[in-house]
């Protein structure tokens, strides 16, 4: 069988390792990796179990590709407080229920299938669109993928497929429901419509007591609510701290050098370019037309070849796959093309674009790199005990200043803050600590607590003392009078710039001209351009084209704008039907979303039906231990 995946590649593997597949990941997925890190079980689906190493390799899978929208790596412990550890597990779930329910229903692949499959898999392809077998054996290796493991993965993917398949297979999206909803989703609407502005009001004075008192009763918690403040110190110590205090004797670095010289040096690299052809004949044939005048990229050309493909990067000798035309590439001079060398995938010209020369260290060039190395090692293993000075020091009875005095640490100082870090005016603290556990950790104390230490994902320790709590409250009506003044005053403009667009409404409803309505004001009515549902800008809201679409041709209606405090009122003047516009390609893409999202809700609810008919036990403690908690199997 593997024979044959010599000759020629598949959809599951790609879909792994280039994101193809985006649809119903709780139906696709991988459910195998080569290096397992823990053999614990975190769950059971109709009595087979999902490995711990399997679910954190999905894990760590899951955080690398939701890291790119919080702009920075996710830890473990980060990705498991946001919830995608259960995201990850419940998809794996879903996948092994579909896998058990195939198997129950006798449902399989056959290993030609399965090959084939794989043999035709773009990912393995070399230039020519044929299987590479150096691609395929690269990728597997690089991604820690047998050979075995991808036929075996691919075969209940493929078994999966067809049970997916059935179930689909039924759903079809009646033409009349298709088109209803077409046709509403793509209504357009243009009205003629006023814009009334605050200053077409009589503006509000000066609310008497009981007035102002009333309003604050309502709305005081809303806009007048203080939030906890939490004045606090804190002490961290890293290893890079404790390492600065660490001397390593000169002999130790000189040994650590020799050991690791190799490490250092930087060995010869090269910019290799490679053109393949199938027999002997064709590559020197090639080679002696480049005799005769020919480029090399003129060969690349010939073949069709873009840089991507015949240009392998720059490369040690041990980097490139191939003894042999290593051994050929590192022979040749700075630009020269080789003869015709033999390849594990047949015969290749090779061209040396750029030769960086090796470079040779020297013990002075990276003394201080190996200085810190050994002193931040040395620093892990030192770390806990000279935390152990400061409990101590603690549990004495002192402040944390003078604890952390012991190892001639200063505690750092943070002002007033809320639980999310902002001071009181609103801005974050300017020496808030980097790490929010240490905020979260001064949240959890109180004022005169010992709080315990505690430690962050970098294997540093720190410790918090709260020096103040200023209570969440309302703050009393004398405080905020002039503010709760103002605010009054808004909303009763506000209400009664409502009140003017609903009597403008009415009148219009009544059969009154738009031109008159809007000559009363001094104004003059504009038109709109055509509107869609749920559309905005910066005159038309959401909710006033949400009230615009609710009201029949001729009929007006008013909202708010999108920016500021005025209010629109509109009269819709056309209302052009979505049938109208369709057309016949942008219609069969809408019917294929509206069955594509269709069929997924039937998946879904297919996939839950399964799970709860064959059982799902769940091990949370292994989740934990797995990821890296602390919990103890």
């Amino acid at each position: 069988m593997l024979t044959q995946l010599r000759k020629n590649a598949s959809g599951f593997i790609a879909q792994i390792f280039i994101g193809l597949l985006v649809l119903s990941f709780a139906v696709w997925g991988i459910n195998d990796i080569f290096t397992p890190t823990v053999d614990t079980a975190v769950a059971e689906v109709g009595g087979e179990e999902i490995a711990g190493d399997l679910f954190l390799f999905e894990y760590r899978r899951e955080l690398n590709r939701r890291s790119g929208d919080f702009g920075r790596q996710l830890s473990l412990n980060e990705g498991q407080a946001l919830g995608f550890d259960q995201l990850v597990l419940n998809q794996m779930i879903g996948r092994k229920a579909l896998d058990v329910t195939a198997r129950n229903l006798g449902l399989a692949a056959g290993e030609d299938l399965v090959i084939e499959d794989i043999r035709n898999d773009p990912v393995f392809q070399g230039p020519t669109g044929e299987f590479d077998r150096e691609t395929f054996q690269q990728t597997l290796f690089a991604n820690g993928v047998s050979e075995a493991f991808l036929v075996a993965d691919r075969q209940r993917y493929i078994t999966r497929q067809q049970l997916v398949e059935a179930v689909r297979a039924g759903v079809a999206v009646p033409d009349g429901l298709a088109r209803e909803m077409y046709s509403i989703i793509n209504e357009r609407r243009t009205a003629r419509y006023l814009v009334i502005t605050p200053d077409l009001v009589e503006p509000p004075g000066i609310p008497d007591q009981e007035a102002l008192e009333s309003f604050y009763a309502v709305r005081a918690d809303a806009l007048f609510r203080q939030p906890e403040y939490r004045r606090f110190s804190f002490v961290v110590m890293t290893p890079e701290t404790v390492a600065q205090s660490i001397e390593i004797p000169e002999a130790e670095l000189e040994d650590e050098y020799a050991l690791r010289k190799a490490e250092f040096d930087r060995v010869e690299r090269r910019t290799i370019e490679q053109i393949a052809y199938d027999t002997l004949d064709a590559a020197q044939a090639a080679r002696a037309s480049l005799n005769e005048g020919k480029t090399f990229l003129a060969l690349a050309d010939a073949r069709g070849l873009s840089a991507a493909d015949y240009q392998l990067g720059t490369l040690t000798k041990n980097e490139m796959f191939s003894a042999s035309i290593a051994d050929a590439a590192f022979t040749l001079e700075e630009g020269a093309v080789s003869e015709p060398v033999e390849g594990p995938l047949g015969w290749v010209l090779l061209r040396v674009a750029q030769i960086i020369p090796a470079v040779e260290s020297t013990f002075e060039g990276v003394r201080e790199q190996l200085r810190t190395e050994l002193a931040t090692d040395r620093a892990y293993d030192e770390l806990f005990d000279l935390a152990n000075q400061i409990e101590d020091a603690r549990a004495g009875g002192a402040p944390l200043a003078d604890a952390a005095q012991v190892l001639g640490l200063t505690p750092t100082q943070v002002a007033a803050v809320t639980a999310t870090g902002l001071g009181r005016d609103g801005r974050p603290a300017d020496n808030l600590p980097a790490d929010l556990d240490i905020l979260a950790a001064a949240y959890d104390a109180d004022i005169g607590t010992e709080a315990p230490m505690g430690e962050l994902a970098d294997g540093s320790f720190y410790w918090v003392e709260v020096d103040d709590i200023s209570p969440a409250r309302t703050q009393p009506l004398e405080e905020v009078r002039a503010a709760a003044i103002t605010a009054w005053q808004d909303e009763q403009r506000q209400i009664a710039l409502s009140r003017l667009a609903a009597d403008l409404t009415e009148r219009l409803n009544a059969g009154e001209p738009m031109d008159a309505v809007a000559d009363d004001l001094g104004r003059a009515p504009l038109e709109t351009p055509e509107l869609r549902r749920g559309m905005s800008n910066e005159t038309f809201s959401t909710t006033a084209v949400d009230n615009l679409f609710s009201v029949q041709e001729g009929e007006a209606t008013y909202g708010p704008v999108s920016f500021g405090d005025s209010v629109v009122v509109m009269q819709a003047s056309d209302v052009i039907s979505g049938d109208a516009l369709a057309a016949d390609d942008a219609y069969t893409a809408f019917t294929d979303t509206l069955q594509t999202a269709l069929s997924d809700d039937l998946m879904a609810q297919y996939v839950s039906a399964v799970r709860d008919q064959l059982g799902v036990e769940i091990n949370q403690r292994a989740v934990t231990y797995v990821i890296g908690g602390d919990t103890q199997l």
